[in-house]
C-alpha cells in the first residue's frame, strides 16, 4: 500500500492507494474483488467496499472522515485475491484534530 498520508486531519477525506503485486513474482496484478476496509480507534467500520481500478495493479478508495470522528490511529486494510492466493496489507493512519 503506497501513498497513504501518515495524518490526516478530522473532516478530509481519506486517499488509499494500493498496488497489487503477485506473491511469486512481484508483478503487477488485477485481484479479484479487491477490497479496502478502515476501522477507527474502536474498532467501527467507517468503510468497507470495493476500490477504484486505476490502471493494471492499481486501485484506490476514499474514506471520508467527519469532525465528529474519533482522533488516533485508524486501521487500513486492502485486500484481494489473484491466482487462488489472498494478497493483503495492513497499515495504520493517524486522525488528528481539524486546525
Amino acid at each position: 500500500m503506497t501513498n497513504i498520508n501518515i495524518k490526516y486531519e478530522r473532516g478530509t477525506t481519506m486517499r488509499i492507494t494500493a498496488y497489487f503485486t503477485d506473491p511469486d513474482t512481484g508483478a503487477y496484478v488485477d485481484p479479484t474483488n479487491p477490497t479496502c476496509i478502515v476501522t477507527t480507534p474502536d474498532g467501527t467500520v467507517k468503510l468497507s467496499g470495493a476500490m477504484v481500478h486505476l490502471g493494471t495493479g492499481s486501485y484506490q478508495a476514499e474514506c471520508q472522515t467527519e469532525f465528529t470522528d474519533d482522533v488516533g490511529w485508524w486501521t487500513v486494510k486492502v485486500y484481494g485475491t489473484y491466482g487462488g492466493k489472498r494478497v493483503s496489507e495492513t497499515d495504520k493512519v493517524q486522525v488528528v484534530e481539524a486546525k
